[in-house]
């Protein structure tokens, strides 16, 4: 089966688009060759009927030249594209590329042996796209796509060409997981999937010739298909009941019936699960209830354990990916160091390590083998690069670029001088922290301390245009990953479930005190930043800790604890039972840690972004902040942008919010002296 593989960390998906919306290019920095006609994805049905809402702020006239001058400085930054998916086409030929070149994420095509062939288009679709797999038989791929960045992922086929594409799940809006083809049955596609409103999910079968969706499993917990053998008869689902509790159960694919595999007692993290080539061994990559990150060989008729690799550098990595090769002899593993990312190439029958795998101080990870097993495809991105393919030697683990296309809106990166720190909170427990400062600087900065989203999230050494524009500007960037952040250990990622909470809110403080306090800052002019969980904690300093920031920055952050948990979808509804508390049960405690419940002690202004189409963190906790702050007379500027969801995934939105927010801190925060 050719397919991505799937780590089913729903942290991940918790913590997307948390606090550095990622560069979104347009046609003009890189041309595209002609495609198709354009092709728009079936219309959505009309949503139920709405509730009153805060009417987004129009750019003020007094502000419309500046807000265009940051749009011009910000733009070239946009513009130098990511590619964040990679592939290779089943006769290792071509790579099939996700990209945001055209200023919304679609798939392109390119040679796979020359690095600087220019890409093409393979389609000119309306939504955004993500590669999910190839056919066997090599002639078409298989894509997801969703309208209005809303996360009822539609499944399609495409011709390699950029023909004939076909909606493979017309119908019902589901939120679908990725996709698997088995080699040996190409005949069917499986994938799971829910509603957006339940926590229940199931798994599929649909025809690739096209026909009916057929439900192959229910659960009536969150669960994700993690993989299919090549024959197609068994496959790997994941129950995830929260984040420290999975159990991977074997599904016999005719019959439906599942059977308990992993864990035989006692509860463990399970971040991916594959079959080997010939579906006997189950690779589990788990934190096996404790601290280490292990990689377990297990039978797969009786779940007895056959090897074992446990990652002992970091001692508290964990693994995220795992991409086994056809041809049965190699492992290649995505390792979330918390603050970075790493590579793993393993013996597949002996787990042990096979070669060392050397990429930069950065953020990515491994994509997929190619069809005879001698190299693998990653994406990584650095400070200084934005994230591309590169490809690895399956043997010796010598790394080369995939890709080596020019960015020519950004002819010199930014001089960014990163690091990263420690520091110890209230109780002593350390806190990792990244630094991105000018490499040429004057005087005191102002700061931006920004806060991940998930909760367990994390923040790594990257490529953000976000930090690189604002850097650029004159602003010390700061990032810190308090407890709760995942890659650091099961126990710190845990520390701040239930009313751990409160002592995360002490991170919170402990860690902008710090940022505040360095001989580069300027400490009147520490603004705080966050999206997601990350903006739920720009909310949270701003009404426990006001003396401390002169602004902040919200993209779509929790304002109220009871009416999100009502909202946001099924699935992460269930997952935030543990990690936040029941709204029934723990009523009193979430009303506490609400801070619609203390609006009236923000003092400070806050610029605030939303997705209409979000159902992670509906619109509706941005209104009642923004309400709140415009009853009390408090700064505010609102931007909603109406084809977006939890995300920033358009050039022309992202662009809006940096130029937007650049100016809204310039007003409220003082304006910088740019290195």
């Amino acid at each position: 089966m050719r397919t991505f593989p799937y780590p089913l960390v729903l942290a991940a998906m918790l913590a997307a688009c948390a606090s550095s919306p990622q560069p979104q290019p347009d046609a003009a920095s890189t041309p595209a060759p002609a495609a198709p006609a354009a092709v728009s994805p079936p219309a959505s049905p009309a949503s139920s009927a709405e509730t009153k809402k805060e009417a987004p702020d129009p750019v003020a006239s007094a502000d419309a030249a500046r807000v265009a001058e940051f749009a011009r400085q910000v733009t070239p930054l946009v513009d130098a594209f990511i590619n964040s998916e990679a592939l290779f086409t089943r006769d290792g030929k071509q790579v099939l590329l996700s990209s945001n070149r055209d200023g919304l994420p679609q798939i392109y095509i390119a040679d796979a042996a020359r690095p600087d062939s220019p890409a093409k288009r393979l389609l000119n679709w309306s939504e955004r796209m993500t590669i999910t797999a190839t056919t066997p038989d090599g002639k078409s791929l298989l894509f997801r796509s969703d309208k209005g960045a809303d996360e009822n992922w539609s499944l399609w086929k495409v011709n390699l060409d950029g023909s004939q594409p076909v909606e493979l799940t017309p119908g019902e809006k589901l939120n679908r997981d990725g996709a698997f083809v088995p080699d040996l049955a190409p005949d069917t596609v499986y994938f799971s999937a829910r509603r957006m409103n339940e926590a229940s999910s199931a798994v599929y079968a649909v025809p690739l010739a096209g026909g009916p969706s057929r439900q192959v499993l229910r659960d009536d917990k969150p669960g994700f298909l993690s993989d299919v053998s090549r024959d197609g008869k068994q496959a790997l689902f994941l129950r995830y009941l929260s984040g420290s509790e999975n159990y991977l159960q074997h599904l016999d694919l005719a019959t439906g019936n599942t059977r308990p595999l992993y864990p035989q007692s006692g509860k463990v993290t399970i971040f991916s699960a594959r079959f080997s080539p010939d579906g006997k061994t189950v690779y589990v990559a788990t934190d096996g209830g404790g601290e280490q990150a292990w990689l377990l060989a297990l039978d797969a008729q009786s779940g007895k354990e056959l090897a074992r690799y446990v990652e002992k550098n970091p001692t508290t990595a964990t693994i995220g990916g795992v991409a086994v090769a056809r041809s049965g002899d190699a492992i290649a593993l995505s390792l979330d160091a918390g603050n970075r990312s790493e590579v793993r190439l393993l013996d597949a029958r002996t787990l042990k390590p096979r070669a060392p795998v050397a990429l930069p101080l950065g953020q990515g990870g491994v994509m997929d083998f190619s069809e005879d097993g001698k190299r693998f495809t990653a994406i990584w991105s650095t400070p200084s690069a934005p994230a591309d393919a590169w490809v690895v030697d399956a043997k010796t683990g010598k790394v080369a670029a995939l890709r080596t296309e020019p960015r020519p809106s950004l002819p010199e990166v930014p001089a960014i001088e990163t690091s990263i720190t420690e520091i110890r909170s209230h109780d002593g427990l350390t806190l990792p922290i990244n630094v991105y400062l000018p490499k040429k600087r004057s005087g005191k900065l102002p700061v931006i301390v920004s806060y991940h989203g998930g909760p367990a999230g994390s923040s790594k050494v990257k490529w953000s245009a976000s930090i690189a524009f604002f850097v650029a500007q004159g602003y010390a960037w700061v990032e810190p990953n308090v407890r709760g952040s995942g890659g650091f250990g099961r126990a710190f990622e845990e520390a701040d479930n239930g009313r751990g909470r409160v002592e995360a809110f002490k991170d919170i403080e402990a860690t902008g005190r710090w940022a505040a306090s360095q001989p580069w800052a300027d400490s009147n002019r520490v603004i705080i930043y966050g999206g997601s969980y990350g903006g739920y904690t720009v909310l949270i300093g701003l009404t426990r800790m006001p003396q401390l920031w002169r602004a902040g920055v919200n993209l779509f952050g929790v304002a109220n604890m009871k009416t999100f948990m009502a909202t946001t979808s099924g699935l992460i509804r269930e997952i935030f039972l543990l990690e936040m508390g029941d709204p029934d049960k723990d009523a009193a405690f979430l009303s506490s840690i609400s801070p619609l419940e203390d609006a009236n002690k923000i003092v400070d202004p806050l610029f605030v972004y939303a997705g209409a189409n979000d159902p992670r963190v509906p619109r509706g906790e941005s209104d009642q902040v923004v309400r709140a702050l415009r009853d009390r007379k408090i700064p505010v500027e609102y931007m909603v942008a109406e084809n977006e969801g939890h995300s920033l995934a358009r050039k022309e939105n992202l662009i809006e919010f940096l130029a937007r927010s650049a100016r809204f801190l310039e007003k409220h925060a003082g304006p910088t002296q740019a290195p």
